[in-house]
């Protein structure tokens, strides 16, 4: 039996927007973007809180810019 806090959680683009500090817009852009961890269901993203994690330690010191609404190095 797993506990609780076995489990991933995945977060939808208004909850990665609270957690990053950025907007809505900023965070579908991160979403959509190549390199990003999110998994598309249908017309829905998530990212599980694991694969966010690993991604921001990665892109540590890295600059990113949105244009065209995606964001890219």
């Amino acid at each position: 039996m797993s506990s609780t806090n076995d489990k991933k959680n995945a977060l939808t683009p208004k909850m990665l927007a609270r957690r990053l500090s950025i907007g809505r817009d900023k965070a579908y852009a991160l979403m959509r973007s190549a390199g990003f961890p999110s998994i598309q269901l249908g017309d829905r993203f998530i990212v599980t809180e694991e694969a966010l994690d690993k991604w921001l330690k990665e892109a540590e010191g890295k600059h990113y810019i949105i244009e065209d609404g995606r964001f890219r190095k």
